[in-house]
């Protein structure tokens, strides 16, 4: 403290940057108080539960069949995808995650019959990953294990739903280009795809899309090339 001019003493404010400080950490998404008037700290918090529960239904999954949630998902994906995608180099890149780990999540379902390596012909040190029947029946069994979130969508009026899947897929194409997650094989990152007289429009079959016509994984996909 000091003296003013008038001979009055004055009280210094330190007390700000404790405050500013404070603020900054009520100011969090998982903090209840800022997310009540909050509305995309709300949607961030319930999209964290949502994979919470994806993780629940694999773990729940995996483990009343002995295996891995990372291996529920490999078996998933080899079940519907064509064989030039069935690769450890792509499954690494699908699931973000390291070719290391998915070699050895492949390795483990090798050792219980579960699938087997094809050798490329052009290039034998690459391998196409591919199914056996018992590999192909478990599949079938854990696939499942999204059925409950499945019931959960059905219950939204198809409208709605609709809307949510346009705008999921808006969420997922920002991630995309911030580099978080790896580009999505959709309509939003497709050369084919354009907004059109207000409207979703696919130049590949020349028709408009509704939003309930977007797709999150297409056979026909190919990358769009960035406009500078």
């Amino acid at each position: 403290m000091k003296p003013g001019k008038s001979g009055k003493t004055h009280v210094h404010q330190t007390i700000k940057p404790i405050q500013r400080i404070s603020n900054m950490a009520k100011e969090s998404t998982f903090n209840p108080e800022y997310q009540a008037a909050n509305t995309a700290s709300k949607v961030v918090a319930a999209l964290e539960r949502l994979s919470e529960a994806f993780r629940v239904l694999l773990w729940q999954e995996a483990k009343q069949h002995g295996i891995s949630p990372i291996q529920v998902q490999i078996l998933t994906f080899l079940l519907h995808y064509p064989e030039k995608v069935r690769t450890v180099t792509h499954l690494a890149t699908y699931f973000n995650m390291t070719k290391a780990t998915v070699s050895d999540a492949i390795k483990t379902l090798e050792s219980k019959a579960l699938l087997n390596r094809k050798e490329v012909k052009k290039d034998n040190r690459s391998h196409t990953l591919h199914l056996t029947r018992e590999g192909r029946s478990l599949g079938k069994k854990v696939e499942k294990f999204a059925n409950p979130m499945l019931d959960a969508v059905k219950n939204i009026p198809p409208g709605k739903q609709a809307e949510l899947l346009e705008e999921l897929l808006r969420l997922i194409k920002d991630l995309n280009e911030k580099l978080i997650i790896t580009p999505q094989r959709m309509c939003f990152n497709c050369r084919f795809y354009e907004m059109k007289r207000g409207g979703h429009y696919c130049n590949l079959v020349q028709s408009p899309l509704k939003s309930s016509d977007l797709r999150v994984e297409c056979p026909e996909f190919d990358v769009a090339v960035l406009k500078k």
